[in-house]
């Protein structure tokens, strides 16, 4: 039973983990520590702690609990880090004038800042370098508060911090007379309304865009006539506010935007107005309410230390770790329902004892796949205790995001669907009726992906979640699945005599995988392992046995009386790998456990058939993931009824815009885009090429000389008719790259073509196979030669017009021509601007020695229209893009180069960035940018900085409500549908937008999140310019699902990536690794587009 133990133990517990060898099922839970370990916070003492019924007052750090108001101001000294402008101080932390030190240090309206000037950002503050540092003399508030008022401005030259634009005031702020402020305090000041570049568009807009910038742009003194617009409710003398979440009630949790709701003080909530402009239409999103109105407003967290009793093994297996838990409670708190993150964390609604600092001890026996296994569990106070639970019930009083409340709820939640589901990650699976055979071993499940997220309220984001798993089948049938092909069904003894790959892909496919081993006909025999790898075979094996050396075929006939039918295939080595007497069993006596999720990547067979699978339209996808809600069926889950949640069923519906499409500008005529698609005509600017030919790196099935020729044929008539001069290709036969096409002949052949000269080599490559990764590694790191694949399937099955056309899309980019151009622009590109796309590719979980590869790409034309790299080797797993400030070095000079001007302005769309690393990305990587600005030595050059991180990993989904609003067959929503508000961050610039029409399936969204924004752009300017973005991909005549210079950072990623594809990395030394494979200038500097 639970034994006191005075103060709270300083134990820490036990790490938890996975033994090598032993059958833990660490695959099986499939946690990856999704849940990040709550941040802790300075204990809290007193009353508060026990009787929860003083408010949530209790919980925060007042003033008499910090030591004065100085302590409650997270302004930029403090925290030293640029996201502390993000946080505004939370509503309990200001609960009278005697709290704060009176109004001035509250309020942020004129008189505090030193007049309009300084509270306003007028063009004076936006010019010189001076103005970007943190001047507290100039405020003139009391040093107590760290700089005066200063720091609560969200001003870019006066904060310093990358993301003083992204969040405004919280509305908390406003709790007492003193407390009122002027119109700009609340809203976006004329530079967030517009600035200089929110202006009206200039008469190029209205006529087509000028092909090249104007001179440099002054910034126009009109912002008194922008702030009247925007805060008209202001006006008057200040009037006293009380919190909205209290005032509002159920008003505040309506769907659409504030200024659609008819109340005035709601405007004042959010950092700037959502956007306006396009056609409204109402969608529906996967996201349900999560009724937290009788949440208590503290949780509590204990730590939870689980150790073997009798056991030399000091590490519990996961699949163990909820059961022993759940005996743990029955034995202890019968009465109770705790929430288990299933790793060391549990959370109760209410304490488990009146004195925290009570520690429990228990030992439960548990059974383990027949043996019963005894563990000492110990239960501890954490440090976080208790939890203040307010801060999600008040989305939108709080700026920050409540991450440890977040994680509480989730963890909450989760208990409901591990009742009768495996999971994997955020997923939930059960084995469906009817699995789908994804070929190779493997099978697809349905399930459903979970996660409590903060929008305007709290909402539970459910989708749909496709997972494949192995095959619950013997290990012989599995492997002779694995080896099936076109032209093939493998036999059993077939295995007998297995390549040198295809023993690398059966490892690859059997290690760490949970096997079943059963003697037949004899009882007792049943034993799990887990395989490291094929071994011999049961006939050539041998060992000693009783002082006889054997083979295993004869162990097995003589020991166990079973005769083994196949005793020429490989044996199984199980158990732990370092253990010197290894365990090894006939396959043939072996069958794979259930329920194994896939670790790694499928391959290419099992990727289509799962796209295929998962490919729905959006009515079918609103059932799966109505079947995923009764399925978790949380309002009848003992843990979230203790928790007093209840979960909604009906899908959010939200408004929504449809963006108008930018007209697209040919050298003919301007081509309109409708349902995400536009014809191609003569391009803007068509290349010329003289001299090609086409290689061929085929050895088997080459393409006939016929495939050959009518290839030639259409791509000289098709491009004809896009304007293109192209010439007939060099003499035939074509070029054959000979040998057994190693890398050596590969690299052997482009230097032979080096010396003659071509302006571009079409390389017919196979459509699997290492040959792509030689030929781009040997012509572009090696010998400088231009060249376009085009795949063997392509050139002998799929050859017409419309194909000759789409590769030469990509040509005409290659050689510097321009395909088409915007012929509408947004505001910001009337000057020089240099639109960047950055990216970071990592290896695959089950890779070794291989590292990450960051890309990042800029434009270097007025169109924003062509791009350049630079990309660089990093350590695995490092999402930061270390060299980033040379990077921009390079791309600053290239664009100096290209356009004789230096960018006034840098647009930077970041993907691959989760929003748990949103402050050391946006810390660290526009640091990098304005110190390569500042490296360029050029005075003045000050470049203003707007950094959007593009997230494509998450699972909201948008339904179009009246399908009247839908354009295509599945019912998507059209292409320029865009929701910024209630499923969005209510103090961020974030928005969803789906750019493109859904070829299949149902359309996902791209989100977007401004972190910070010199430039000043509104909603309406940047969903603008992104939307716009989308449509100048050079590849196809589609608008795609995000900016063209974030997907050729995607695949500028991917290219360096190819380059160091099968070889040996010495990742101790990658600058010197990057240096073998730095393109030759000839393709970099000459064709920078080289890479599309």
């Amino acid at each position: 039973m639970g034994k006191k133990k005075g103060k709270k133990s300083d134990k820490q517990p036990a790490s938890q983990g996975t033994q090598p060898g032993q059958p833990s099922g660490s695959q099986d839970d499939g946690q990856r520590g999704d849940t990040p370990k709550p941040q802790s916070r300075p204990p809290q003492h007193g009353k508060a702690q026990h009787k929860g019924q003083q408010g949530p007052a209790q919980q925060q750090r007042g003033p008499q609990q910090q030591g004065g108001p100085s302590q409650q101001q997270r302004g930029p000294q403090q925290q030293g880090g640029p996201l502390q402008q993000q946080f505004g101080p939370p509503v309990q932390q200001q609960r009278g004038p005697q709290q704060q030190g009176g109004p001035s240090q509250q309020q942020r309206g004129p008189q505090q800042q030193g007049g309009p000037s300084q509270q306003q950002r007028g063009p004076q503050q936006q010019g010189g370098p001076s103005q970007q540092q943190r001047r507290p003399q100039q405020q003139g508030g009391p040093p107590q508060q760290q700089g005066g008022p200063s720091q609560q401005q969200r001003g870019p030259q006066q904060q310093g911090g990358p993301l003083q634009q992204q969040f405004g005031p919280p509305v908390q702020q406003q709790r007492g007379p003193q407390q009122q402020s002027g119109p700009s305090q609340q809203q976006r000041g004329p530079q967030q309304q517009g600035g200089p570049l929110q202006q009206q568009t200039g008469s190029h807009q209205q006529g087509g865009p000028p092909q090249q910038w104007g001179p440099p742009q002054q910034v126009p003194q009109s912002f008194q006539k922008i702030e009247q617009r925007t805060a008209p409710q202001q006006k008057g003398p200040p009037q006293k506010q009380e919190p909205v979440h209290q005032k509002q009630g159920p008003k505040s949790q309506q769907p659409g935007r504030p200024e659609d709701r008819g109340d005035e003080n709601l405007v004042s909530k959010y950092r700037s107005t959502p956007g306006k402009n396009g056609r409204k239409i109402r969608v529906e999103s996967n996201h349900f309410e999560l009724n937290l109105s009788k949440l208590n407003d503290v949780a509590y967290h204990y730590d939870v230390e689980i150790e073997p009793v009798e056991s030399k093994a000091k590490i519990v297996p996961k699949k163990l770790m909820r059961p022993i838990i759940n005996e743990f409670t029955k034995k202890l708190f019968p009465q109770r329902n705790p929430a288990f993150d299933g790793q060391k964390n549990i959370y109760t609604s209410t304490p488990l004892h009146p004195n925290l600092d009570m520690l429990f001890e228990e030992q439960v026996a548990i059974n383990d796949e027949g043996k019963t296994r005894t563990f000492k569990v110990t239960v501890k106070s954490a440090k976080t205790n208790p939890i203040d639970m307010t801060v999600i019930k008040n989305c939108l009083s709080i700026a920050s995001t409540p991450r440890e409340a977040l994680q509480v709820i989730d963890i909450v939640l989760r208990m409901a669907s591990l009742r009768n589901c495996l999971p994997v990650g955020r997923s939930f699976y059960r084995r469906p009726e009817r699995p789908i055979d994804l070929s190779g071993g493997m099978e697809a499940y349905t399930g459903f992906y979970q996660s409590a997220i903060r929008g305007w309220k709290p909402l539970l984001n459910v989708d749909v979640a496709f997972k494949a798993f192995y095959k619950s089948i013997p290990v012989i049938d599995a492997l002779l699945e694995l080896f099936v092909t076109r032209n093939s069904q493998p036999r059993v003894s077939d295995l007998a005599q297995l390549q040198e790959y295809q023993v690398a892909n059966a490892n690859k496919y059997l290690r760490m995988l949970r096997i079943q081993y059963e003697l037949p006909n004899f009882p007792g025999s049943r034993k799990f392992y887990r395989v490291n790898r094929l071994f011999s075979s049961a006939s050539s094996h041998r060992f000693d046995c009783q002082g006889q050396t054997i083979t295993i075929q004869q162990y097995f006939s003589q020991h166990k009386n079973y005769p083994i039918r196949y005793p020429d295939i490989p044996l199984l080595h199980v158990g732990d790998p370092n253990r010197a007497d290894k365990i090894l069993i006939p396959m043939e006596l072996c069958t794979i456990v259930p329920g194994q999720p896939l670790r790694g990547k499928s391959n290419e067979e099992q990727t289509r058939q799962m796209i295929r699978y998962a490919a729905t339209s959006t009515d079918v996808r609103k059932k799966k993931i109505s079947d995923g809600l009764r399925m978790a069926d949380y309002n009848s889950s003992p843990a979230v009824r203790e928790f007093n949640i209840t979960v909604g069923s009906e899908f959010q519906q939200l408004e929504a815009r449809v963006l108008e499409p930018p007209p697209l500008k040919y050298a003919n005529r301007i081509e309109k885009v409708a349902r995400g698609v536009w014809k191609s005509s003569i391009f803007l600017k068509p290349a010329t090429i003289s001299l090609w030919t086409i290689a061929i790196a085929v050895q088997r099935y080459p393409p006939r000389p016929d495939d050959l020729k009518n290839m030639q044929r259409l791509l000289v008539s098709e491009a004809s008719r896009a304007g293109m001069s192209f010439s007939s290709p060099a003499a035939e036969p074509f070029p054959t790259i000979g040998g057994r096409q190693t890398y050596a002949d590969v690299l052997k052949f482009f230097q032979q073509q080096e010396s003659k000269k071509y302006d571009i080599i079409f390389v017919v490559v196979p459509d699997s196979g290492p040959q792509y990764s030689y030929v781009k590694r040997a012509a572009e790191t090696q010998t400088g030669c231009l060249t376009q694949c085009v795949k063997q399937t392509t050139v002998c099955r799929k050859m017409n017009q419309m194909t000759a056309l789409n590769i030469l899309l990509k040509v005409n980019s290659k050689m510097n021509g321009t395909n088409h151009a915007l012929g509408d622009r947004p505001p910001i590109l009337g000057r020089p601007v240099m639109i960047m796309g950055a990216d970071v590719t990592h290896p695959s979980p089950d890779s070794q020695n291989i590292p990450s590869v960051a890309a990042v790409t800029a434009s270097h034309d007025s169109n924003a229209f062509k791009y350049n790299i630079c990309w660089r080797l990093q350590d695995p797993k490092l999402e930061i893009i270390g060299d980033l400030k040379n990077i921009v070095v390079e791309q600053l000079h290239f664009f100096k180069q290209e356009t004789n001007r230096m960018p006034e302005a840098i647009v930077f769309f970041r993907d691959g960035v989760s929003e748990g690393q949103f402050e050391e990305v946006v810390t660290k990587e526009v640091a990098a940018i304005r110190g390569a600005c500042k490296q360029m030595q050029k005075e003045g050059f000050e470049p203003r900085v707007t950094f959007l991180v593009v997230q494509k990993r998450h699972h909201t989904r948008l339904f179009p409500k009246d399908s009247r609003d839908s354009q295509d067959k599945n019912n998507n929503v059209p292409a320029g549908t865009c929701v910024d508000t209630d499923i969005t961050h209510p103090f961020m610039t974030d928005f969803y937008l789906v750019s493109h029409a859904s070829i299949q399936g149902v359309a996902k969204p791209t989100k977007y999140c401004v972190l910070h924004d010199d430039n000043n752009m509104d909603h309406d300017q940047i969903q603008q310019l992104t939307y716009y973005l989308c449509h100048m991909f050079t590849r196809c005549n589609r608008s795609v699902s995000y900016p063209a210079p974030t997907y050729y950072a995607h695949l500028a990623a991917a290219r360096g990536k190819t380059y160091i594809e099968n070889v040996d990395i010495d990742l101790q030394n990658l600058e010197q690794e990057f240096r073998r494979y730095q393109i030759k200038d000839s393709i970099q500097k000459a064709k920078p587009m080289f890479f599309v």
